[in-house]
């Protein structure tokens, strides 16, 4: 790939003025196909594009002296200081109720960086004033809790301000290829997203490009490690109802199981949910495999992740489950609505953890493809990937008066569920008198671990096999002391007896059924409440205090709402309150606490933009070539530009840090010249978790998230190779990083080619 080139003379200072000889660009993206599962199993590129008309670009003449826009009101552009611191289970055994159990429920400044300081840099001939080093200013923030199962985010400097002004200089470097950059702007914008081209639904009629008016139904759908959920409003209506209904359940309950059954001897998939589950009850399990927890197959931060059986891929996992899931969601759904209305007319809200990786967000985007959920030429804003966080952020705000949450008022969200826990402090901004509905801004660079519920089963089932090494139980007897564990041990835990029993089915080579030496007698399992805080609960409930402690360090809130199935356990209210409640903050659990995640992902959808703005969760940057640091820079990095100037290839162009408050609609514009048309101009993005700004983009730290591709429009007359000026907008105040480019007087949406 070629490098652009650009100019910055020490470490600490980000990338500058840039350039490159031309070179070939990366073709456009092929045109996209029906989504299917591929032979190999690979991850298919996204491959879905807009554009619509936009005023007349530019000329790269007037650009160069052109005056920046003025700062922000409050953003005066003080100095910082520098900010360097601080699978499967054959004889599955999924519970058939809440996990966790059920506990009776009860009826300032941005986290980024302040500043920007204005350092003298070498520069070539014929280049602006390099752009200043921007910089974070605050103190340090307590490194976070260790996790068993993953590392969790490091620490970083947090400031207290928005996004600081756009420096008086429009050029930066950049790295995308080919052609040389002349000019890059970093210019906070505060504007809406790009409305979506207008297109059609799957029966032929015209969308009109506004969400409200194409999609009169809003469906969520949380998609959980043991559990998955569905609720979903009329828009004219809005009054949220869950789907309760499900195939051979016992008794109605608003989730259902996320469990997959396949053929043993091959990855044909069965059947879903209970069913799947009913399956591995009967004589006939030894010959079927039961897939469970796959949705932990996509959490980056756990160092060792067993592959799924059968050669089955996660997003294969994924997308076989929610299809056969959705298809009995919409059924359900649309017997409440008239027949002028199908599954076209539904916006869906997807949920995920607030931790979760890019590439796993948009992993779950086509699995949603790939379910029939939506299609790959639908508008991107048909599915809406919304945080669990933040999805129980708008649940507990519904709920403000009950609990007397006032502007300005911070409370924290402790989502728990079945594999994962994720945490995001909340300010409340303000209350629209019409609605109710309260804003937000995410006050905390949100994190969290795999230590949900489901590693109370683990622990659990570790515990019994040492017990039980003597007497091998067959996949159902398996499955019948793990649902007692789960459906009623658990929930209770730790009762008022120093003992508690479990049944235990008939085991081979044991008739009688007792066995003194491991507390079996009469068919019944001893365990004493001690044995299990040891080995099965303290371990998995003490991470998720460090968690919350790691939370609490940063700021200080006024309630601590404990949601999801894992949050409505008793055990972990009782421990979360003697260790962190106060007479200034009170620790709740919200009412039907499992579904505060779906349901509030529901009124999210309803009423988007309610979270104003959130925390940068790591590093965002480009590959760019910058001035050669003798003594610092390696040799074999050395290069020579087109004008001469020696540079240092490879170098990491911060685009965002972590603990930036980016507002939504937010982005940051810089501007290009290259020579590549007709074909696209490649921009590849990289991340990085490390505490400290990367410097180099193949560091181990830095991970390639993946190539926007930006399409040339069809300019008649335009020779190949000519000179164009492109100006490209990242947002990342969203969800999901988006990315748009102003080519040639129109606006076109960049496609990602995710790695991975």
């Amino acid at each position: 790939m070629k490098k652009f080139f650009g100019g910055k003379s020490s470490k600490d200072k980000k990338p500058n003025g840039a350039s490159a000889s031309p070179g070939s660009a990366t073709p456009p993206p092929p045109t996209p196909a029906q989504a299917q599962r591929p032979a190999n199993g690979q991850t298919p590129p996204s491959s879905s594009s807009s554009s619509t008309p936009a005023p007349t670009s530019m000329h790269f003449t007037s650009l160069a002296g052109a005056t920046p826009p003025a700062p922000p009101p409050g953003q005066n552009g003080a100095n910082g200081s520098n900010g360097a611191g601080a699978g499967g289970y054959p004889g599955g055994y999924p519970p058939v109720s809440t996990p966790g159990g059920g506990y009776p429920p009860t009826s300032s400044p941005y986290g980024g960086y302040g500043g920007q300081q204005q350092q003298q840099q070498q520069h070539y001939p014929g280049m602006p004033q390099p752009h200043p080093h921007l910089q974070q200013q605050g103190g340090v923030i307590p490194p976070p809790p260790s996790s068993t199962n993953g590392p969790l985010y490091p620490p970083v400097r947090q400031g207290t301000g928005p996004l600081p002004p756009p420096s008086s200089n429009p050029y930066q470097s950049q790295p995308y290829n080919p052609g040389y950059m002349a000019a890059q702007q970093q210019q906070p914008a505060h504007q809406p997203p790009v409305a979506q081209q207008a297109g059609f639904r799957a029966n032929g009629t015209r969308l009109t490009g506004d969400p409200k008016e194409d999609y009169p139904i809003v469906m969520a759908i949380d998609f959980g490690t043991t559990f998955t959920g569905c609720a979903f409003a009329f828009r004219k209506d809005p009054e949220i109802q869950e789907i309760i209904t499900w195939p051979k359940q016992a008794y109605q309950y608003p989730k259902v199981p996320t469990i997959s059954l396949y053929k043993l001897d091959s990855p044909d998939f069965l059947d879903w949910g209970y069913p799947a589950r009913a399956v591995m009850m009967t004589p006939n399990a030894k010959r079927h495999l039961l897939l469970s927890k796959f949705k932990l197959q996509l959490d980056d931060q756990q160092e060792h992740i067993e592959p799924l059986p059968l050669g089955i891929k996660p997003l294969d996992a994924i997308s076989d489950y929610l299809g056969k899931f959705h298809s009995h969601v919409v059924k359900e759904a649309m017997k409440n609505f008239g027949s002028t209305y199908d599954q076209s007319h539904i916006q869906y809200c997807l949920t995920v953890p607030a931790m979760w990786s890019d590439r796993a967000k948009h992993v779950m985007r086509l699995a949603a493809v790939r379910a029939g959920m939506i299609r790959e030429e639908d508008p991107a804003h048909r599915l809406i990937i919304v945080s669990e966080p933040e999805a129980a952020a708008m649940y507990c705000q519904s709920k403000g008066d009950q609990f007397n949450l006032q502007k300005h008022d911070r409370f924290l969200i402790c989502d728990a569920g079945g594999g994962t826990v994720d945490l995001i402090v909340f300010e409340v901004v303000d209350v629209n008198p019409d609605t109710g509905i309260r804003s937000l801004r995410e006050v905390t660079r949100g994190h969290g671990a795999s230590c949900g519920s489901a590693f109370l089963d683990s622990n659990m089932e570790k515990l019994l096999r040492e017990k039980f090494q003597k007497y091998p139980l067959t996949p159902m007897g398996w499955g019948t002391i793990m649902d007692t564990f789960v459906n009623q041990t658990k929930p209770i835990f730790p009762g008022t007896d120093p003992e508690m029993y479990l049944q235990v089915p008939n085991i081979p080579n044991l008739p009688d059924a007792n066995d003194l030496d491991i507390g079996l007698e009469d068919g019944m399992l001893k365990l004493t409440v001690s044995e299990l805080h040891e080995r099965v609960f303290d371990p998995v409930v003490q991470e998720v205090l460090e968690l919350i402690d790691y939370q609490l360090q940063q700021t200080h809130c006024e309630a601590i709402f404990l949601v999801g199935g894992f949050g409505s356990s008793r055990y972990l209210f009782d421990r979360v309150t003697a260790k962190f409640a106060t007479a200034g903050r009170q620790v709740r659990v919200p009412p039907r606490a499992e579904l505060a995640v779906v349901r509030g992902a529901v009124t999210y959808g309803l009423h988007q933009g309610s979270i104003i703005s959130r925390v940068a969760r790591r590093w965002y940057g480009v590959d760019s070539a910058m001035d050669f640091v003798p003594g610092v820079d390696p040799e074999e990095k050395k290069t020579l530009s087109r004008d001469g100037a020696v540079r240092c290839k490879d170098r990491f162009s911060v685009y965002i840090t972590p603990g930036q408050s980016v507002a939504l609609g937010e982005c940051v514009t810089k501007k290009y010249m290259t020579w590549c048309y007709p074909r696209a101009l490649d921009c590849p993005l990289y991340v990085s978790d490390s505490k400290d700004e990367p410097r180099y983009v193949d560091e181990p730290s830095v991970k390639k998230l993946g190539d926007f591709q930006i399409p040339m429009p069809d300019i008649p007359g335009m020779m190949p190779g000519a000179e164009v000026l492109v100006e490209v907008k990242m947002h990342f105040g969203e969800t999901e990083v988006r990315a748009e480019a102003l080519v040639l007087g129109q606006t076109v949406t960049a496609v990602c080619q995710w790695v991975g």
